[in-house]
């Protein structure tokens, strides 16, 4: 009998709460997999209230190698608003890296977002405070979008849209967290807890070739234990993922399973967890097919210690090999094999730069891969000409040129819970991935002067291996 006490009372204190994937796209949390802006890329995000109740939202734009906050503001969402904004590329003005290509957002939006510039907000290079000083490393990378309460009082009424079409008093909210401002010293004044209702959609546009890349956004409910008010200032990024509750549910062996953790941090990473993940490609010449998958582990720098790697389980104890470039930031190997659409396959490697034997490997917090024909002459990914990176080079012979790629990582140890239902202890494998794979196809037939460019754009699929011992 005392051996279900514990998770019994884990889960009575956090009043059932526990982080679970949303697939209808609602939540908590969001999570969008890629921001970028290179290649003349522009990346757009709309964040929605889907609720009658009026929203405090932080939003995070974390760079590509380690996860760090390259801009952090909050926006106030009234009943049923929404909030979107563009991230471009813009030279940096911060002391020390005036002139270097780098990103800003803006917005047209109404919506109160205090102390940000919307007509130019740059991304802040100073965060960058380990590894490389080129801040390329900012130009990409991932958003997490977070509920942190509801407005109540004066508060919400501020926040409400009037007859115009903004704020009631926007200027109250802002001047809040002035010193000695209500939010001064107790940011939660006038919160009442989070209940989610958050939706966002996110695109990544390429005007020059007339395309756009839609996005998948990762919804994430229940994250938070109910009563929670999380609200930090604009610019603080503390409030992110590892203040989640630390129970999950997470959906395997056709069934769904109750787990708590040590941390909350491990019950995101736990319904993110990947024992292998699936995408597809297609580099076909008669379309002048160009691939390229973007992989993001946005939990990953709470396991991970820079610049000495040290890793925390899921990770292993040593970073990868193929990783020597990014060192500082550690990476995981792989087993990395394309099948083509009538189930040939072939082991996958050669890719370049070319990594040390014997696997392939995942580096830093976002990394693509891309697959691409032999002698196609790349030397960067086509699409996003990310600069964290690996080029597959593809087999001439039997696997033909479209099909799908399947990882799996080397070395991982596994995230270890507890099943509140049974008491057994469980074992997550693999390592928490989101991702998208991007396709560019364009019609070498169409007449002169028509721009015949088509993008797509799918979710990586995932397998999850979840096992239960006595």
């Amino acid at each position: 009998m005392k051996r279900y006490l514990v998770p019994v009372l884990l889960l009575i204190a956090y009043h059932a709460s526990a982080v679970r994937v949303n697939p209808q796209g609602v939540g908590e949390v969001l999570l969008i997999p890629y921001y970028t802006v290179n290649n003349g890329l522009n990346t757009t995000v709309a964040v929605t209230n889907t609720t009658e109740e009026v929203k405090a939202v932080k939003i995070n734009i974390r760079e590509s190698l380690n996860g760090y906050a390259v801009s952090t503001y909050n926006v106030y969402l009234g009943a049923y608003d929404s909030w979107s904004f563009a991230i471009g590329p813009y030279p940096s003005s911060a002391d020390g890296y005036a002139g270097q290509e780098f990103a800003a957002l803006a917005s047209s939006d109404n919506s109160c977002a205090p102390m940000l510039n919307k007509s130019i907000h740059e991304f802040n290079p100073h965060v960058l405070v380990d590894g490389s000083d080129d801040i390329s490393r900012g130009r990409e990378g991932f958003i997490e979008i977070i509920e942190m309460g509801e407005l109540d009082g004066d508060m919400a009424a501020a926040a409400t849209m009037n007859s115009t079409g903004y704020p009631t008093n926007c200027a109250l909210l802002e001047s809040a967290w002035n010193n000695g401002g209500l939010w001064d010293n107790n940011p939660n004044r006038n919160l009442q807890p989070v209940t989610g209702g958050l939706m966002a959609e996110a695109d990544m546009i390429d005007v020059a070739q007339g395309i756009n890349y839609s996005l998948p956004v990762v919804a994430l409910d229940d994250v938070f234990a109910e009563g929670s008010m999380n609200q930090t200032a604009p610019g603080d990024d503390s409030v992110s993922l590892n203040i989640a509750a630390p129970v999950a549910t997470v959906y395997a062996n056709k069934k769904s399973y109750q787990i708590s953790f040590e941390r909350g941090i491990d019950a995101v990473s736990a319904v993110l967890m990947a024992d292998g993940v699936i995408s597809t490609f297609n580099y076909e010449a008669s379309v002048d097919g160009l691939h390229e998958t973007v992989y993001t582990q946005p939990t990953r720098r709470f396991y991970q210690t820079v610049p000495n790697y040290e890793a925390l389980a899921p990770y292993p104890t040593t970073s990868a090999n193929g990783c020597s470039n990014q060192a500082v930031y550690g990476g995981v190997e792989l087993d990395h094999t394309e099948y083509d659409r009538e189930g040939t396959y072939n082991v996958a490697h050669g890719g370049f730069p070319v990594p040390p034997s014997p696997n392939d490997s995942f580096c830093g917090s976002v990394f693509v891969q891309s697959i691409v024909s032999p002698g196609s002459g790349l030397s960067e990914p086509p699409l996003t000409q990310s600069n964290n990176f690996q080029l597959i080079q593809a087999y001439n012979g039997a696997v033909t040129d479209n099909g799908f790629t399947k990882i799996s990582f080397v070395d991982t140890r596994p995230l270890v819970g507890t099943d509140i239902n049974t008491d057994k202890t469980v074992h997550l494998f693999g390592l928490p991935i989101i991702g998208v794979t991007l396709n560019r196809f364009t019609n070498l037939n169409a007449a002169p002067g028509i721009m015949a460019q088509y993008g797509f754009s799918q979710p990586i699929k995932k397998k999850i291996r979840l096992i239960e011992f006595d």
